[in-house]
């Protein structure tokens, strides 16, 4: 706000300047020619402060715009942080099932932001072979032992199966 405080007094001493001046000039030609450049003076005295004041409004808008910026910075860095904990975890899984002979087809970890520092596995969903879902029970002690949430178990034939 000092900005528009130091245009209001330019102006108005530029105006009390000019008034004084005007009055000592009695010369038709001189007093135009006076006029001229005090007029000059007056618009310069005012766009100066003016041009301050928009430079600063500009500066604090930025500034405020700055954390919304952040913000979305930080999302997507979450989302990726989370995009890539879901793949690990996924991995994780079917490498435990494969260390005890279980062959899966797919994996999928659904992760829920509980507060806004943790998250926590949702639900856990397995494709399997009809061949591997005989095995169910050891399937579910694995997944809940390493990862504290009983999977849902989807069958799809076997590939020779499909072949």
């Amino acid at each position: 706000m000092s900005g528009v405080y130091t245009a209001a007094a330019t102006v108005c001493a530029s105006c009390v300047v000019i008034s004084l001046l005007s009055r000592f000039v009695t010369d038709g030609g001189t007093k135009k020619l006076l006029t001229l450049v005090l007029g000059a003076f007056a618009v310069a005295a005012l766009i100066f402060p003016l041009r301050g004041i928009v430079s600063e409004i500009v500066t604090q808008i930025e500034t405020a715009q700055a954390p919304e910026q952040d913000e979305s910075v930080a999302e997507s860095c979450r989302a990726a942080v989370l995009a890539q904990t879901k793949a690990n975890l996924e991995q994780a899984l079917t490498d435990i099932l494969a260390q005890n002979g279980i062959a899966v087809k797919s994996a999928e970890v659904v992760l829920a932001v509980a507060d806004e520092s943790r998250v926590v596995i949702s639900s856990v969903t397995l494709t399997v072979s009809e061949e591997t879902a005989r095995r169910r029970d050891d399937i579910d002690r694995l997944t809940e032992e390493h990862f504290a949430v009983r999977p849902q178990i989807v069958t799809q034939e076997s590939d020779e199966a499909d072949g």
